[in-house]
Parts: C-alpha cells; structure tokens; sequence
C-alpha cells in the first residue's frame, strides 16, 4: 500500500513538470542550487564553478516570476562569482582565503551601504516602473553585502544569507512560486548547516 502510494505520487509530481517546461526549469534550478550551496557550506570550490549556469538560468526564471531584484542580483552576481572563485582558488601570488570574522567597523559600513542601496533600489523601480516588492528588493540590497562576506569567507556570511533566504522565500510565495519558496526555505536550512560548517573551521583555524 505504501510502495503504491508513493509511486502514485511520484508519477503525479512527473506529470506536474512536464505539463510546463517552466516547472522543469524550475525544479532543475532549485536541484541544482541546493546542491551547490551544499558544497558551499563545506568550501568546496565547486560551488563557485557550478554557481555561474545557475546564475544565468536565475535570470531566465526569475524574469518570469516578475521578481526584478533577484534578474538584477542575478547579473552583478556572475562578476563577484569570478572574484570570489579566484579568492577561493588563490593565485600565484595569494593563497586560498580562509574562514575568519569581520570587524564591527567594516560590518556596519557594508550594512549602511546595503541598506542605502536597497532605499534606492525600491524608490527607482516603485516610482518608475511599479513592479517593487519588499522581500524581492530586500534580497537584491543584502545580495552584495552577502556576496562580498562570501568571497573573503566571513563567518558572518551565513547570518545574512539566513535572513535573505527566509525574506525571498516569502517575496516568491506572494508571486505564487510555491516551489521556489520552498526551495529557500531549503536554503534556509542550509543556511544553519553552512554556519556550523564554517564556525568549526574558524576555531580549528584558530587553535592551530
């Protein structure tokens, strides 16, 4: 009965994407993005490698989903990926950048910053183009700040990207992409995970 049940609901969930190729896509991209952020939270430079499809086929998606914040976050994105891939990697003349903390200074620069930008953002696109939503522009604000502690792998990374995945996952349940909501509260999860990862990594460095 229970082996009847499942494949009864694996068949209607395979009907459910091939009636819509957007649902493929879709579902092809949250495969791929919680895969990805997997292999971020443990530092895999995979992650960066992987990120740069994602990134393209985000633009696609989310241009559907009318959700402009994450098109534009989607774009500037793919340029902090190359650096933070080259932070990651290390060249001949830096090594590979390790987990450490921001100072307070630098933190609260980038959080007015990203704050500024977000005003900005919401004010150009509610007034010229009417098509603002709350967490669609708070996502595309604390993207940078989120990306920039990415790339120098701040331990206060997670803490942000916690925040911007619970925020989006509602911007795109009031879009009515249900599983691109649920996808970010995946990512959410993963959020935590990636900050467990990334705090055991910083003391061990620490105590080394």
């Amino acid at each position: 009965m229970i082996i009847e049940q499942l494949l009864t609901a694996m068949i209607g969930v395979g009907k459910w994407l091939l009636h819509n190729q957007r649902n493929v896509l879709e579902f092809s991209l949250v495969v791929a993005s919680i895969f990805t952020h997997v292999l971020e939270a443990r530092q895999n430079i995979w992650s960066k490698i992987l990120a740069f499809p994602i990134a393209f086929m985000n633009i696609y998606v989310y241009s559907v989903r009318r959700l402009y914040g994450k098109v534009v976050y989607s774009i500037i994105f793919i340029f902090f990926n190359l650096y933070a891939y080259l932070r990651w990697k290390g060249t001949t003349h830096r090594k590979p950048v390790k987990v450490s903390r921001t100072s307070y200074k630098v933190f609260l620069s980038i959080t007015g910053m990203s704050i500024l930008g977000g005003m900005v953002w919401r004010f150009v696109v509610g007034r010229y183009f009417n098509i603002s939503s709350y967490g669609d522009d708070c996502y595309l604000a604390f993207g940078f700040m989120d990306k920039w502690l990415m790339s120098h792998k701040k331990l206060e990374r997670w803490m942000i990207a916690l925040f911007r995945y619970i925020v989006f996952s509602l911007a795109c349940y009031q879009k009515g992409a249900i599983m691109l909501s649920i996808h970010y509260l995946i990512l959410s999860c993963i959020g935590v995970y990636g900050q467990i990862k990334w705090y055991l990594s910083y003391k061990t460095m620490k105590a080394s």
